[in-house]
């Protein structure tokens, strides 16, 4: 009997073809798509062809006519997986699939740390009640898990219980159903108050939002709210706006191109999945809410915040609030597990990561507006908190596409 014929990628010369199989991922998608274009752009040696407008499909990685690929979300994933495991290509998955098996290359969002970043937040505003709004079991969405289990954890570890939803629904369109809604509406008004709720995306948390209003629940004094994602245009329609936690989609796509780019190369893939964490969370309306009870500790959090935008001290704070400097510090400290200075320095940084992250200024002008009285005391401790310098965190946001 003949044996079939072993399949042998040719090696081209010229420009490397590197394909991209990526469908909508919503903004983590487009920004991942931004870093692997510039990327390319960088390098010069690489010719990229987007699937989507029919540039390159599953048969030409089949055959091997393309040096290495790129995917994300994909219709036709099983095929694609199929063509990669016969023809051998390179190949990086940043799809964070939860039937992905090969190839082993992997960047993903660290889906467990975004629980972890929403439990610390609410923790910091002293709330004990916690709540999580996310896919049925049927679903078994191995990101949406990671959500959940990172946010039940962490909680977990400080002592708290988190009461969870999903509802009984089958596919996408039962979770906008009057069926699934009047159950999680019941579920909603039967938590106890108030309550910190995390929802596994931004549409969750809207839907959240629209609910608690007609079953008479103020947002966020009685269901402080937070999603992920960050769609803007999801948040900021809200009423109140949504806080979010951001993907970092630059990371993502700037990782997955240095690693195909070692892959082509020869390198062996790691063994494990790289995880890229998120960004900073962005804090809007929908958390703007303290659940201690002490009313002095809630109203020098609120100072801390409203000020950070310039240099203030214990001091100062002091003569805004009617209380003793030891009461006000033992108390804050009980509460917070934080010391008053500590919190100060804390929305200090929160405040320079946001300058850093969305604006265009200076690292003079992002420390002054940040509350630091020099940019060499800004740089000192934001190094020592970060672990690296706010010109440094700017660019691995922003510009991070380095050669491998």
């Amino acid at each position: 009997m003949r044996r079939p014929a072993k399949f042998t990628r040719i090696r081209r010369k010229g420009p490397k073809r590197v394909a991209l199989f990526l469908e909508d991922m919503g903004p983590y998608g487009e920004r991942a798509m931004q870093a692997i274009a510039q990327f390319a752009r960088g390098r010069g040696t690489w010719r990229v062809d987007m699937a989507n407008f029919g540039e390159v499909d599953t048969e030409d990685v089949a055959a091997g006519n393309v040096d290495g690929l790129i995917f994300g979300r994909w219709g036709a994933l099983p095929a694609l997986l199929k063509a990669i495991t016969h023809s051998g290509v390179p190949a990086v998955d940043i799809s964070g699939a939860d039937d992905v098996q090969s190839p082993p290359a992997r960047v993903m969002p660290d889906d467990r740390g975004v629980g972890m970043m929403a439990a610390e937040h609410f923790l910091a505003r002293g709330f004990e009640h916690f709540a999580y709004y996310g896919l049925p079991e049927e679903f078994n969405h191995r990101w949406e898990k990671a959500r959940r289990d990172g946010f039940r954890d962490t909680l977990a570890g400080r002592g708290f219980s988190t009461d969870c939803f999903s509802g009984s629904a089958r596919g996408w369109n039962e979770l906008h159903d009057n069926v699934h809604l009047a159950a999680l509406s019941r579920w909603l008004i039967k938590l106890p108050k108030p309550c910190a709720l995390l929802a596994c995306i931004d549409a969750f948390a809207y839907e959240i939002l629209r609910l608690s209003r007609e079953s008479g629940l103020a947002v966020p004094e009685d269901v402080a709210v937070c999603g992920v994602d960050n769609r803007l245009w999801i948040c900021m329609l809200a009423n109140p706006t949504i806080t979010s936690i951001p993907l970092d989609g630059v990371q993502a796509g700037s990782r997955s191109a240095q690693l195909l780019a070692k892959l082509m190369a020869g390198r062996s893939a790691p063994p494990d999945p790289i995880l890229i964490a998120p960004l900073p969370i962005e804090q809007r309306e929908s958390t703007d809410a303290y659940a201690f009870h002490d009313a002095d500790v809630v109203e020098a959090l609120h100072y801390i915040r409203d000020h950070c935008n310039r240099p203030i001290t214990v001091v100062d704070m002091l003569q805004a609030i009617p209380v003793s400097r030891r009461s006000l510090e033992m108390r804050f400290k009980n509460l917070t597990g934080q010391t008053l200075q500590a919190e100060i320095w804390r929305a200090h940084l929160d405040r320079a990561k946001r300058l850093l992250l969305e604006t265009d200024q200076s690292i003079y002008d992002v420390a002054e507006n940040a509350g630091f009285r020099t940019s060499a005391t800004f740089n000192v401790m934001f190094r020592r908190a970060i672990g690296k310098t706010p010109t440094e965190f700017r660019r691995q946001a922003k510009l991070p596409m380095r050669q491998p």
